[in-house]
């Protein structure tokens, strides 16, 4: 059932994986993607779907679609993603599961969105929601307003944005989800701030911050650090934006989150970028480069060759900036993200 293209090689210690349920497979496969991990994650999924198929387990082996499905948009493969959104789908409708039916809407809806097809992501965010409306899941439904809310932000509609994100607030304050709520003050923030309304923008994440040091949400307080590092550094405060970025970069390695990391590091080169520091702005775009490659972030390592041209041209070196928008453009096609393929052509037309 699985795509070819996912299929890896059996190697030792893959005997133990298929006496294991489907259960404990998919169970230990998550908190691998959250880590970077995506290597050993795909081994436990692709066991763990085989494990749910001979289980006659249609829950689980839609379960571990979905993951594939995370996965492969976290490592930037579109394409792939959407194929086993498709396969889920398929799945999902033959056992008439409404409720995998509105996950598997809002999973598409977020592949969409990664792909910069903000109609579609739309589109399938509100079929979701539908679901979950008519079905009374007032969390899902937190869930899918903060989605649309992404979006229309996104697409530059930063009133309906705010509108959804507030819908969204409503239902997480009111059921104490609050590490959504937290991550929704966050988001409220990133419009304030491409709004430049930068006062509003600390505001939201000073309260973001304060809810996910309370519940001890190392990740969360991870990404209000490097949120408010990008308004410091906007505002001109380098110093506090490396601060910031340094807290975050300290909680993601101890939490042990790569992706996290490499961005971190890009963030810190785009300070010193702007502090004119070349050598130090080269060694972090390096050290970003080198996770995302390593783990197979196709997607962050295309933005890092892309930041690098950008330095190569400021510098005067055509030749560098060349090959690296070139690498950029390549990746990005690649992940099908058109838009930042043509920055990266349009960038090329420049030399």
């Amino acid at each position: 059932m699985i795509l070819q293209a996912l299929q890896v090689e059996p190697s030792a210690g893959d005997e133990s994986l298929e006496g294991m349920s489907s259960d404990d497979l998919l169970d230990k496969a998550e908190p691998l993607i959250n880590r970077g991990q995506w290597d050993l994650a795909e081994k436990y999924l692709l066991q763990g779907l085989e494990n749910a198929e001979k289980e006659s387990n249609s829950r689980n082996q839609i379960d571990s679609l979905l993951l594939l499905g995370r996965l492969c948009y976290s490592r930037g493969d579109l394409p792939q993603a959407m194929a086993l959104n498709q396969q889920a789908l398929t799945l999902a409708k033959r056992i008439s599961d409404r409720f995998l039916l509105g996950v598997i809407y809002d999973q598409m809806g977020t592949t969409y969105r990664m792909r910069g097809d903000y109609s579609q992501a739309i589109e399938y965010y509100k079929k979701s929601l539908e679901i979950h409306l008519d079905m009374g899941n007032e969390q899902v439904m937190a869930v899918e307003y903060g989605n649309l809310g992404i979006v229309y932000s996104q697409q530059g509609g930063f009133e309906r944005a705010i509108q959804a994100y507030k819908k969204s607030l409503e239902y997480s304050t009111k059921l104490g989800m609050d590490q959504y709520s937290a991550r929704t003050h966050g988001n409220l923030g990133i419009i304030y701030y491409k709004q430049g309304q930068y006062h509003l923008a600390i505001e939201m994440y000073q309260q973001s911050l304060e809810i996910t040091l309370r519940i001890d949400d190392q990740e969360q307080t991870a990404n209000t650090y490097g949120n408010l590092g990008n308004v410091h550094l906007e505002l001109g405060n380098y110093e506090q934006a490396i601060r910031m970025f340094q807290k975050a970069l300290e909680i993601y390695e101890r939490i042990g989150d790569e992706p996290s990391i490499a961005h971190s590091y890009g963030n810190l080169a785009r300070v010193y970028h702007a502090l004119g520091d070349v050598g130090q702005a080269l060694a972090y775009y390096h050290k970003d480069l080198a996770i995302t490659e390593r783990i197979g972030d196709r997607h962050g390592a295309a933005i890092s060759y892309f930041n690098l041209g950008n330095l190569y041209h400021e510098q005067g070196d055509m030749a560098q900036a060349r090959a690296h928008y070139e690498k950029a453009r390549a990746l990005f096609e690649m992940v099908g993200d058109a838009q930042n393929a043509q920055r990266a052509a349009q960038e090329l037309r420049r030399l």
